[in-house]
């Protein structure tokens, strides 16, 4: 399975760099991926790609599943277990998501970090840590226990 973070504030030609107003929130995003990227090939595009599997949003709380890190690696490794071959993980711009965009979206999962407002550019970066984590939870890595 290949994992995908499209940043759906990113213009289709604009490099995922560039769509971060703060340096350091991209080069966390950045530092994740390539830790994901020793599990499962990793990248930041925008949205939506061309191919598509599986589909899940990272969205405020509104009808979406508040998970727990170990939530989130179980719903990982049913995805990882169900044959898809690409997750795309689609993380709302400053405006969110409107009913419409999440129609068209069809996503699998829902997924909140509860019902807190955050930057935009702060979401992709805790979700990114947040599937880092998941990971090495399902590999039985020492990172999730020794936080």
């Amino acid at each position: 399975m290949r994992l995908r973070f499209s940043l759906a504030w990113l213009k289709p030609a604009q490099a995922p760099a560039k769509a971060f107003k703060s340096s350091a929130a991209f080069s966390l995003v950045r530092e994740y991926i390539e830790r994901i990227g020793h599990f499962l090939p990793c990248e930041a595009g925008a949205y939506p790609a061309k191919t598509r599997s599986c589909v899940w949003v990272c969205e405020r709380a509104k009808k979406s599943t508040a998970a727990s890190s170990e939530d989130l690696a179980r719903e990982l490794q049913k995805c990882m277990n169900s044959g898809v071959q690409v997750l795309e993980i689609v993380i709302g711009g400053p405006d969110g998501f409107t009913d419409k965009d999440l129609d068209a979206m069809r996503p699998s999962f829902r997924w909140s970090f509860g019902p807190l407002t955050l930057p935009h550019e702060l979401a992709a970066v805790i979700a990114t840590e947040q599937i880092y984590r998941a990971l090495t939870i399902l590999h039985h890595r020492p990172y999730h226990s020794g936080h």
